[in-house]
């Protein structure tokens, strides 16, 4: 017996562009554990698009030019494949990063992004079992998400996601299914099964042209799969650090897409008598010369006003952990009580683009996002340091003690010396994610006083 069901629908592509929702999350599916989705027949192309490892990455921070990934990029990206192709999405996992309540709004706000965009299925990845079974059908409902797993249950025994999702456009029927490694399922609330003998189960007698398994495991692992999966045509993964071209291991094509939504895995294929015809398989990349698509950057702009509600504290959106305080003052005193002191390095900070962080967010409408306050504002998570915008007005900008450390021991004794070495916080927000061109000694100019003259002799 098949374990893909038929559920009728046609969606034409201009859906996308005008930015509705295709409806998902059907509990019959659920249930039964499959899904299909017999789309419009018509002579073009089949593209399957897989991304993966998103991260959470709605949009690419924005600190440095030319930075791929993003979904109004990933849209327009969707839209201009489908005036020749058509296009099937789908994604391998990994688009959470966490469970708090800001995390949450991330995840649910990429989430109905990616349904805007057509996603037909979510393998369930490791990040996602950070949450419970109940957690992530609520998702589900909430955002209208299918999500694929064919060897992960609730420890009810009972799926949560289906195990297969049978596409078929311009007469290629595709069979796809996901897996998620074992080792990564992160709450003991969820059953792993093994992973081979899962995909095997879920596609057993399929009247596939096609069959595709979306599979959430590195790279190692993902040719130990397709070495033991000779039945399947495409094993696409996975958080592999980097993308991988396409390469073949026996009859298997394996592929990765990853890093935060950067690139995708583009599989363009044609029906034919004998089954199907591979047109092209390669990494696509969400470059930057791609148009933002309107229906993604309304879903961004609802995700800011979201986080604007909330205006999420340091400590309720969980991305730091609190430095340990004492009778000695270590704190935050704020670049004023610098100046008091320090009038000529403070006059070279006001000259600085560290003086002007915080407007750099306020022109994107970022200035809620506590991802991007981490960098943008003085001492984020620390005593007495950045809470939140209602509380935190004085301490945006990045100021003295970002680089030097909470200073409010010195403040009070200036005998005792001020907690960091300046040069070595650098990297902390100027990494190459958002600063890929930093190099130390050019920048340092950029910002030196002090009395130093060269890196070398930068002072605390």
């Amino acid at each position: 017996m098949s374990s893909c069901v038929h559920i009728q629908g046609c969606y034409p592509k201009h859906e996308l562009q005008h930015g509705m929702r295709i409806p998902g999350g059907m509990l019959v599916a659920a249930l039964l554990g499959v899904f299909a989705f017999t789309g419009c027949r018509s002579d073009q192309p089949v593209m399957l698009l897989v991304s993966g490892d998103t991260a959470g990455w709605i949009t690419p921070c924005g600190c440095a030019s030319n930075q791929s990934g993003g979904l109004p990029r990933r849209g327009g990206l969707i839209v201009n494949s489908q005036r020749e192709h058509a296009v099937v999405v789908v994604d391998a996992g990994g688009s959470a990063i966490g469970t708090g309540p800001y995390q949450r709004i991330k995840l649910l706000s990429l989430l109905n992004g990616l349904q805007t965009l057509g996603l037909q299925a979510h393998n369930i990845g490791g990040p996602e079992t950070q949450f419970t079974p109940r957690e992530l059908r609520e998702l589900a409902s909430e955002s209208g998400t299918n999500w694929l797993s064919a060897n992960l249950t609730a420890d009810d025994g009972q799926p949560v996601g289906q195990k297969c999702l049978l596409v078929e456009r311009s007469g290629l029927r595709i069979a796809i299914t996901g897996i998620v490694d074992p080792q990564r399922v992160e709450n003991p609330s969820w059953q792993a099964q093994d992973p081979i003998r899962s995909v095997l189960n879920a596609l057993q007698s399929q009247a596939a042209d096609v069959k595709v398994v979306l599979a959430y495991f590195d790279e190692g692992e993902l040719r130990a799969l397709a070495e033991s999966l000779p039945e399947v045509d495409y094993l696409i993964g996975g958080p592999t650090g980097q993308a991988m071209s396409p390469t073949k291991i026996g009859p298997v094509t394996v592929m990765s897409a990853t890093n935060k939504g950067k690139f995708l895995a583009g599989i363009t294929l044609a029906s034919e008598k004998s089954g199907f015809r591979e047109i092209d398989a390669s990494i696509v990349e969400v470059s930057s010369d791609i148009s933002e698509n309107d229906a993604q950057l309304k879903n961004l702009k609802s995700y800011y006003a979201k986080l604007k509600q909330q205006d999420f504290t340091a400590e309720r959106a969980g991305l730091v952990q609190h430095m340990a305080t004492d009778d000695t003052g270590y704190a935050i005193a704020g670049s004023e009580s610098c100046a008091a002191c320090h009038q000529t390095d403070d006059a070279v900070w006001h000259d600085s683009k560290h003086a002007h962080a915080w407007e750099v967010l306020v022109a994107k409408s970022a200035e809620f996002d506590p991802h991007c306050q981490q960098c943008h504002t003085t001492g984020y998570g620390y005593s007495g340091g950045f809470e939140n915008v209602a509380r935190s007005r004085e301490l945006v900008h990045v100021g003295c003690e970002n680089c030097h450390g909470p200073s409010q021991a010195h403040v009070s004794d200036p005998r005792k010396r001020t907690p960091f070495q300046a040069k070595e916080q650098c990297l902390r927000c100027h990494d190459h994610e958002n600063s890929p061109a930093f190099q130390f000694d050019p920048y340092w100019t950029k910002v030196l006083h002090a009395g130093s003259k060269t890196p070398g002799q930068v002072q605390q």
